[in-house]
């Protein structure tokens, strides 16, 4: 099933619910609230009508049929104020009804055709009279000889008020229209720079990453032309990285392949074994170097990756530290290099185990090899509880200058004269996987005023760090 998101239909949706429930709130309300005041204003009218017919027959000689047109007159008055400014068609039959003290009829309106007698108590409320309901006010005169009741019916009261929802249905569907084609004619307008925007991103070539000039931009859509810029610069930052990795890769893979190459071509020429076999121990190791090597790019490429796993644990780190340093302990005794920990014991840690021994070892490996003849190589081990601990690796070796320490952690940089064979991909193996768990690693001095040291800033949880 397809299915998409249009934000410009839902905004008319929106928009066209908000005017229902404003119509439905404001007819709830006419309903609710105004027709009931309405009606006693209307009612109350009646009562006026009422009171002063009644008091207009407590000065007339009842006597004399005179005051049938009296009434009839004042009948009919009634009748135009109530229908002034209304449609002149609407058939408006109030009821009026004359009763004396004695309770005879002494009038009633002559559009009804039957007589409605009703009782003395009642004056005011609904009736219902020749199958028509009624709204009827009275009132007696001051001399309580006549009572006089004003009558007018449901159909007639619902005309007067008229119907809300009728009445405004059609502004209401003028209205909901003028708002749509508005909306249509403003979204296509306010839309254009969009598409113009999407417009050039389709028409450039492919790799071709330079920013759009957010300054021609409306200031509504310059933020997100910045954040395609940004993410563009981006995108051409990580191509850039790989090109120089594969590049770098390539050169240094090539170093050692050439060499076995060259070697096993001056195989074939020597017949000699003990030279045979030089050769094929520096083939061996040759090919070894090369087998490191594409390891450890294997590794740089996974870590560089976003989807690298990570496991987190809790791990006593004076524990696994001394596990790593007791399994160096030989390499190190091939240069008689002095191994020493020191440090907290009891420091517990919510880390990545694999990945910080592999940081650990990466710093130990390099100590162990730089350091001289008789060198010694110090590890320690001190809690910031509850800020967690750092791991501090320093040897007496030669040392490197200051002005190189920025690069240290750069893919294939070999410090300038260094004699030992490297890749310069551990450091940068090591600073990756450091920055994977939320710790940082970084360049510390080293013994007895010589050598270099690494210090490993670990939090105690990697949660916390990760999310800080």
């Amino acid at each position: 099933m397809i299915s998409f998101k249009s934000f410009f239909m839902r905004t008319i949706i929106f928009q066209v619910l908000a005017i229902l429930l404003l119509w439905g709130a404001l007819i709830g309300w006419v309903k609710y609230s105004y027709y009931p005041d309405a009606e006693k204003y209307l009612d109350n009218q009646q009562r006026i009508v009422a009171r002063g017919i009644a008091n207009i027959l407590d000065k007339t000689d009842v006597t004399n049929r005179s005051y049938l047109e009296v009434i009839k007159d004042i009948e009919v008055m009634y009748i135009d104020s109530i229908k002034n400014g209304m449609q002149d068609e609407i058939d408006y039959r109030p009821l009026f009804v004359v009763y004396d003290s004695n309770n005879q009829m002494l009038y009633a309106s002559p559009s009804q055709e039957k007589p409605l007698f009703l009782p003395p108590s009642v004056l005011s409320g609904t009736i219902s009279y020749a199958n028509v309901k009624w709204h009827i006010a009275g009132s007696w005169s001051d001399k309580q000889q006549f009572r006089v009741i004003v009558g007018e019916s449901f159909d007639n009261r619902t005309t007067i008020f008229g119907n809300p929802a009728e009445s405004t249905a059609i502004p209401l569907l003028v209205t909901l229209a003028a708002i749509i084609v508005t909306l249509l004619f403003t979204a296509y307008l306010s839309l254009r720079p969009l598409r113009q925007i999407a417009r050039m991103i389709s028409d450039r070539k492919p790799g071709t990453l330079s920013p759009i000039n957010a300054a021609e931009q409306y200031q509504e859509i310059r933020p997100i032309v910045l954040e395609i810029n940004k993410l563009m610069s981006r995108i051409d930052a990580a191509n850039q990285r790989e090109k120089r990795f594969m590049a770098d890769a390539a050169h240094e893979l090539r170093t050692p392949i050439a060499a076995v190459l060259a070697q096993l071509h001056l195989l074939t020429q020597v017949a000699d074994k003990t030279e045979r076999q030089e050769i094929i121990e520096d083939m061996q190791q040759g090919l070894d170097r090369a087998a490191s090597l594409s390891r450890q790019l294997i590794d740089l490429a996974k870590l560089e990756s976003e989807d690298f796993p990570l496991k987190i644990e809790t791990v006593n780190i004076h524990a696994e530290i001394g596990k790593c340093i007791a399994q160096h302990v030989p390499y190190a005794l091939e240069k008689n290099v002095e191994l020493s920990l020191d440090g907290s014991e009891n420091v517990m840690i919510d880390t990545d185990r694999h990945s910080l021994i592999t940081i650990f070892t990466n710093l130990l490996e390099n100590a162990i090899k730089y350091a001289p003849d008789g060198g010694r190589i110090e590890v320690n081990i001190r809690s910031l509880s509850p800020l967690g601990c750092y791991i501090t690796v320093r040897d007496n070796g030669p040392g490197i200058n200051p002005e190189y320490h920025k690069r240290l952690f750069e893919r294939f940089y070999r410090v300038p004269g260094t004699l030992q064979v490297g890749s310069g991909l551990g450091l940068a193996i090591a600073k990756n996987l450091a920055d994977k768990i939320g710790a940082q690693l970084r360049v510390a001095e080293g013994l007895d005023e010589r050598g270099i040291g690494f210090v490993i800033d670990l939090p105690e949880n990697y949660l916390v760090s990760s999310e800080s």
